[in-house]
């Protein structure tokens, strides 16, 4: 009987590829380095803006007139247009905490 060293978890000459575990599947399309990029830009603006988590979630995931009825987050990430008008409106914004 052959022992296997800890943590290697296969035994030498396994060349079965090992399963990935405690990953949720995917629910839908990754996105691509841009979308990424403008993502983590649109996200840090808001938070700039609001400071809190709260609000700043709801700005970015509601329906706005001022952006013709687009989700500021969906509207930054379909494109770089889309992530200047969302920062635009932002800094257009008066906020309160």
């Amino acid at each position: 009987m052959s022992a296997v060293p800890p943590g290697d978890g296969q035994a030498k000459g396994d060349e079965r590829p090992r399963a990935r575990q405690f990953r949720k599947a995917s629910s839908g399309p990754r996105l691509s380095r841009e979308q990424s990029r403008r993502q983590n830009d649109v996200l840090h603006s808001a938070w700039r803006h609001f400071g809190v988590s709260g609000p700043m979630i709801a700005f970015l995931n509601a329906q706005n007139d001022r952006l013709e009825g687009g989700q500021p987050l969906h509207l930054a990430l379909e494109s770089e247009d889309g992530l200047q008008r969302v920062e635009r409106l932002l800094g257009e914004m008066t906020y309160r905490a």
